[in-house]
């Protein structure tokens, strides 16, 4: 299953910015597959969802 990773940024609203790139990010992926998962860990979040490419506008999962 195919993951795109997202970081926060390095500042004081670290999780509101994580969580709106991960909406925006999910919100993406949505446009192209049915279902989307979403982790949240420490200032990351890994985004899964079904497909076997990443849309051209997407990011490499790092």
């Amino acid at each position: 299953m195919p993951v795109v990773r997202v970081r926060a940024p390095k500042h004081p609203a670290q999780f509101d910015s994580l969580v709106r790139k991960v909406t925006e990010t999910a919100s993406d992926l949505l446009a192209q597959s049915d279902r989307v998962l979403v982790v949240y860990g420490k200032q990351t979040a890994s985004i899964y969802y079904e497909g076997s490419e990443l849309p051209p506008s997407l990011p490499r999962a790092s």
